[in-house]
This record gives structure tokens, C-alpha cells and sequence, in this order.
């Protein structure tokens, strides 16, 4: 496979190259990204960047982080209580647990998100980028699995109005109101308001929205040479949690089925009433607020060298009841986060141009899970109600420096080669409590355990680790709108705690190589872009929860990953106003050697939550009417092939393969002033999970307990923009 995978990658690259253009029009819009800090069109970076750009987030109805699945290969992004879990190509982590962060970072105009945050709404953006595989030579925070990158709209010098109203199914009823105010002639502010209401997508009426979320950003120029950007989120989510339902059964590990007829009724009545120990399943409150403030000021020293600084604080506060299939949880997390990152970026307009940057942060976080036990579930002869203290982290803090840089070298006009670094030192402590049945819920005070009348007992861990990556890349232009580039760098992630004394898990250490080509052809009407890779990851962490005992289980292994992207946008002469995109990602992601002798059972396992198989369609088409005004209807559908949603691959875990489509018909004036269609999402109405965790087949109806992605929704919209 390995060879026939390259071979197809080579005769891609020589057919690009020796493509003739067969039209002299650019249909296809050409998209300035800046995912290696540095503007630059899309098709002239030496990745795979999968860039989605303003227009589509309000065409597809794109409100957060999950929404994006649909548009993006190899990537799953998967609601977890707080958070959203971001899986790129194989590489993520499950568990919202303050001691855990991801491997792949999320950046809004350059500052680094915690995991919690990644649920926030997406409010006046305007571009998303995705960029597979490390990128510690030219990111403060390191990520070693890969980065996502949200921008927002800039002030600008006009004064401007954006609305959005939509109404859908599940009394769905979304609004959002934009304003950009100029303020002389070196100055604007802009503000954006958006609500969002609708009920529960669980017959309990659990996963309900209640959600009110600000954006606001300055802008000013006082020089010629310095530009200052303010900005800050903010905001709050209410309504009811999602619950986790049962899934699966013992005799066929793979199976689908639910306990009710419907997926998505995560009621237990009837002949299931059984189950429901602790009283019938209901929906719960959840309270979810963050703060966001970050900043970009940027100084044009002279016309060789530029500096950037990125300061940010971020303040957040969650706490929620659910369900775990028929046990009651109560979950909560605290965080404070600081960060600054200085960059100096050098670029005379010959052979060399480099950027090197400083970067330190801190993070204090807070967390307890609490869960309910029917009768003797936690041992025999255990009461009925009985709470587990679960994961009681009461004071984290993480905080690190690092240096990092990369240079790029012009051999010759078509030659350039690429090196990098990066020094990295972080340090991390933690305390809290053991595992241990309490009284009740403990927030703001010690927990009581249930037999002694006092505290349990306390853990507290603390480790720091230092660390040199690397990065060596060649670049090739093999034609004039050809570029060809090759790449091999390393990654690297801090170890972690579990609440229990001494248990820091080893620090993940990745070496990647990809090979890529991105061509423009056919005069602008055809993008053929591709890329292999291959990832050798020692002791990445690893991670599985159990629902049924409430246990957190940490642990590594070493892992090898590789596999094919290839995206194709096309935009054919015989079909005009029409537009084709499709991606297909090949991935082979399998555990190789767990760190644990008793877990090498589960070696060649398929790596959690990283489908073989996924493939993406779009369409975009549209019929001109008079004086300018136009229809376009949007289809994007996505296939992914089967995948497990623990490393151990438990039954009621498996996800069976699947396809998911969505499709908006709407109306443009000719003045580009209005707008109003239809919209509908999972039209096959796809039973989907997302994060999930195994359950008790005893005392569950399923051995098996995730959460669901929504079920078919539909709706109307209409934008306004004076």
C-alpha cells in the first residue's frame, strides 16, 4: 500500500506539472492564508491547509467549532461536554479534565485556546485554517499534532451593518447583528452581537442551547509603521447539557443499536425503567461563561524587519449537571490563562527571510467530576445515591517558555530550502483529592468522605520537562504554478498527572515526514493538491474513561501513522457559475507498543476516533437572474469509514461508517444588500457518536456510552448587510 500510495503521489506531481492551461480565466478564488505567520496565497504554502473562508460559515450555517467537520479530511471535531474534541489525522484527546491538554492547538487571531474554550461560538469570522502535523518552529504553544487557526474580521475605514436571522426545527432561532463604526481616519471599532435558543435535541430536552455571545475589536494605526488590534470574547451559555445514552450490546461489539427506537431518546421508561435506579431522566442545567482578550500590535522597523506582539488573558468558568446513561454527574472546571508572544520577522526581498519568536504562558486551572451510583454499583451492598468523587483537581498550573524560529533560503528561483527550531521548558504542578465516595458534591470546599467524615485522602505531583525540536523542509517550484515541497521535522508535548500520587505519564515525542505537491491548472479553473505522511509518535497519551466505574485511565503508547491527502477544487468551462470541491483522506493510524506490558493486547489496534476512510463533496451552483441577483445552492456531504471510540476497542465503542449531507438554497439581491434561502443539515439524519466513554452492560442498556452528534435539522435565513 505504502508503494502504490507513493507512486500515485509522483504521478500526480509529474501531471500536474505538465498540465497545459486550457483556459486563460481564474474562476477559482485564490485565498490568502497565514498559517506560517506570514501572509501568503494558499497555493504557494508548503502544507496541507485546508483554508474555509467568511462567505461559507454564514451559506452553511457554521456557528463552532464542530459545524466545520463536514468541510474538512481527516479531521473530526466532536462535542464533549465543555469542550470540543479536535482529532487530526488520528492525533487528539478525549477527557475535559484540567490536567489534559490536547495535542493539536486552537488559536483565535493567534492566541491559544484551552480545550474547555473550543466550544465557543464563532462569531464575525473570517477565515479558518486547518494545518496538519507539528508546528513548533513557528507557534509559541507547540502542537504536536497539528494546529487550527480562527480569525476574525478587522475594523475597517467604512461603516458598515451585518444581520443574520434564522429559524429552524427544535425551535431553532439564531441572531446576530454586526456594526463597524470608523473612528477618523486611522481608527474603527466593531461589535458583534449574536443569540442563540433552541430546545433539546434529546427527548429528555438535554443538549438545549441558551447561548449569548459578544465579540468586540479596535483598530488604530497612529503611524505609518505601527498597527494596534484589540479584541475580546465574551460570553455565556446556558441552557440544558447533553447526556450520554447507552449504545451497543455484548454479543456483536460493533453493533448500533440503541435502546429506544430512537437514537436520540435518551429516556429510560417502559421496559427500561429498570434501569433508571437513581429516578427518570431528565435534563439538566449547565453554565458555561468565558472571558477572551487578546491584543496584536504590530511594528514595521524599517522595510526589512517587523515585530509582532500578542498578549492575551483568558478567564472561564463552567459547572454542569448531565447524565451518564442512568448515573447522575456533576462536572465543573475553573481557568485562568495568561500569554505573551513576541515575533521578529525578517524579509529584504532577496535569498533569506526568517522569523523567530519568544513565548511564555501560564495557566491555573481547577476541576472536579462527581457521579451518582444506583444500589450496589460502586461494591455490593453499596448505597443507593451514593457519589463518587471521581477527578478532584483543586490547584494545576502549568507555565513554560520557549524560543522558536525558521529560515527560508533561496537556492535559486525555483529552489528554496526551509530549516527550524525550537527550545521549549515547561513546568507543571498539581493538587487535590483522591477517588473516594463523598456526601455530596464539593465545589468551593473540601470534599467528606462518606465512611470516615473526613477529607479524603490528598495526591499532589509535580514534574517539569526541556526540550530542542527540529525542522529541515526543501521547497520546489516545478512549474509556474507548481509547487512541490518535502518536509521533516520533530514534536513534542509535556507529560501529564492522573489524581493520584506519583503518576506523571512520559512527555510525547513525534518525527514526521510529508511529501506534498499543490498545482493550479486549466488557467485557474482546477487545484490538484496532495500530500503523503508519514508519523513515528512515541509515547503519545492515551486516553479512555469508564462511565461505568467513573475511572480516568491515562496511559501511552508508541504509535506509527501515515496516509494520503488529496483535495481537488474545480471549476469546469462547460458548466459555468458551477463549482466542484473533494477531498480524500487516507489514514492508517494503529497503535504500535503500549507503554503498559498488560495493555500490548490492544497493539495494531485502529487508534481511537481516526477513520481508514474519509471523503468529502461539495457543490456550489448559480442561476443568474436579472439585475444582478442570483440563486446558489450549496451541497457539501461527507463519508467516513468505521472507527472505535476507545483505544481497547469495548463493544458499544464502534461507529460504523457512515455519510452526512447538508444543502442551502438562497436567494442574493443584486445589490448584495439582502439574502434568504433554506437550509437543512444531516438530511440522512446520521446517528453519529462524538466524544465517548464504555458503560456497565449490567446495569446499562449497553455496554457502550457516547454522546451524539445532531440529528436532521432544517431551518430559514436571512442576511442583511447595509
Amino acid at each position: 500500500m505504502k508503494k502504490i500510495t507513493t507512486a500515485i503521489l509522483f504521478a500526480m506531481i509529474a501531471g500536474a506539472a505538465s498540465a497545459q492551461d486550457a483556459d486563460t480565466r481564474r474562476p477559482l478564488d485564490e485565498i490568502v492564508v497565514t498559517a506560517q505567520k506570514r501572509a501568503q496565497l494558499l497555493q504557494s504554502t508548503p502544507a496541507a491547509v485546508t483554508a474555509i473562508e467568511r462567505e461559507t460559515f454564514t451559506v452553511r450555517g457554521v456557528t463552532t467549532l464542530a459545524d466545520v467537520q463536514n468541510l474538512v479530511p481527516s479531521v473530526r471535531l466532536q462535542k464533549e461536554s465543555a469542550s470540543t474534541e479536535i482529532y487530526i489525522r488520528g492525533v487528539g484527546s478525549t477527557l475535559d479534565l484540567p490536567m489534559i491538554e490536547p495535542p493539536n492547538a486552537y488559536n483565535i487571531n493567534g492566541v491559544y485556546v484551552p480545550r474547555e474554550v473550543t466550544s465557543a461560538s464563532l462569531v464575525d469570522i473570517e477565515r479558518m485554517e486547518f494545518l496538519p502535523g507539528p508546528q513548533g518552529t513557528l507557534y509559541g504553544r507547540g502542537a504536536i499534532g497539528g494546529v487550527v487557526n480562527t480569525i476574525t474580521v478587522r475594523p475597517t475605514d467604512r461603516f458598515e451593518t451585518h444581520a443574520t436571522v434564522e429559524a429552524g426545527n427544535y425551535a431553532h432561532l439564531r441572531a446576530t447583528v454586526t456594526q463597524n463604526v470608523p473612528l477618523g481616519d486611522s481608527a474603527a471599532l466593531r461589535a458583534s452581537l449574536s443569540y442563540y435558543e433552541r430546545d433539546g435535541y434529546l427527548e429528555s430536552d438535554a443538549d438545549s442551547a441558551d447561548d449569548f455571545a459578544g465579540f468586540l475589536a479596535f483598530e488604530t494605526s497612529p503611524s505609518d509603521s505601527v498597527e494596534l488590534h484589540v479584541w475580546g470574547h465574551f460570553e455565556s451559555r446556558d441552557g440544558f447539557a447533553a447526556n450520554l445514552l447507552s449504545k451497543g450490546n455484548l454479543t456483536n461489539p460493533k453493533s448500533q443499536a440503541f435502546p429506544n427506537s430512537d437514537p436520540w431518546d435518551d429516556r429510560l421508561e417502559g421496559d427500561l425503567a429498570v434501569y433508571a435506579t437513581l429516578g427518570p431522566i431528565d435534563a439538566q442545567e449547565r453554565d458555561w461563561e468565558t472571558t477572551l482578550i487578546g491584543a496584536e500590535l504590530n511594528w514595521d522597523i524599517n522595510e526589512r524587519l517587523a515585530l509582532t506582539y500578542i498578549p492575551s488573558y483568558l478567564d472561564f468558568e463552567w459547572r454542569q449537571g448531565y447524565w451518564l446513561t442512568h448515573k447522575n454527574g456533576d462536572f465543573n472546571q475553573t481557568i485562568d490563562q495568561v500569554t505573551h508572544e513576541l515575533r521578529l520577522a525578517y524579509d529584504d526581498g532577496g535569498a533569506l527571510t526568517w522569523l523567530g519568536g519568544l513565548y511564555a504562558y501560564e495557566i491555573e486551572t481547577t476541576g472536579q467530576l462527581f457521579i451518582q451510583f444506583g444500589p450496589d454499583e460502586l461494591f455490593p451492598g453499596s448505597p443507593s445515591g451514593a457519589w463518587l468523587d471521581a477527578s478532584d483537581v483543586r490547584d494545576h498550573r502549568l507555565r513554560g517558555t520557549a524560543v522558536f524560529g525558521e529560515l527560508r533560503y533561496a537556492l535559486s528561483d525555483d529552489w528554496r530550502l526551509v530549516a527550524g527550531g525550537r527550545f521549549s521548558d515547561d513546568d507543571r504542578r498539581a493538587n487535590g483529592f483522591q477517588p473516594d465516595i463523598v456526601v455530596a458534591p464539593a465545589v468551593d470546599e473540601d470534599p467528606v468522605a462518606l465512611f470516615t467524615g473526613v477529607a479524603p485522602p490528598t495526591w499532589s505531583n509535580s514534574d517539569s520537562w526541556t526540550n530542542v525540536d527540529w525542522k529541515l523542509g526543501v521547497e520546489f517550484d516545478a512549474a509556474e504554478e507548481t509547487l512541490v515541497y518535502a518536509t521533516a521535522q520533530t514534536g513534542f508535548q509535556p507529560g501529564t498527572f492522573d489524581v493520584f500520587p506519583d503518576s506523571v505519564t512520559k512527555a510525547s515525542e513525534l518525527l514526521s515526514f510529508t511529501v506534498g505537491a499543490r498545482s493550479r491548472l486549466a488557467g485557474g479553473r482546477l487545484v490538484f493538491n496532495n500530500e503523503v505522511f508519514y508519523y513515528i509518535y512515541d509515547n503519545l497519551l492515551t486516553q479512555a474513561f469508564n462511565a461505568a466505574t467513573g475511572s480516568n485511565f491515562l496511559t501511552s503508547a508508541d504509535t506509527r501513522i501515515w496516509g494520503l491527502q488529496s483535495d481537488i477544487a474545480y471549476a469546469p468551462a462547460s458548466l459555468e457559475n458551477t463549482q466542484f470541491s473533494f477531498s480524500l483522506g487516507y489514514l492508517n493510524a494503529r497503535y504500535d507498543d503500549f507503554l503498559e506490558d498488560s495493555l500490548d493486547v490492544f497493539n495494531d489496534n485502529q487508534m481511537q476516533n481516526a477513520p481508514d476512510w474519509t471523503v468529502t463533496l461539495g457543490i456550489v451552483h448559480d442561476w443568474m437572474l436579472p439585475a444582478g441577483a442570483y440563486i446558489r445552492a450549496d451541497l457539501s456531504s461527507r463519508y467516513e469509514s468505521g472507527f472505535w471510540g476507545n483505544f481497547s476497542h469495548s463493544p458499544g465503542m464502534y461507529q460504523a461508517s457512515y455519510t452526512k449531507t447538508d444543502v442551502a438554497l438562497t436567494w442574493h439581491s443584486g445589490d448584495g444588500r439582502w439574502s434568504a434561502g433554506l437550509w437543512g443539515k444531516n438530511l440522512e439524519n446520521s446517528d453519529v457518536q462524538s466524544a465517548a466513554a464504555t458503560g456497565n452492560p449490567v446495569t446499562d442498556p449497553g455496554p457502550g456510552a457516547p454522546f451524539l452528534e445532531a440529528p436532521r435539522t432544517y431551518g430559514v435565513r436571512i442576511t442583511l448587510n447595509l
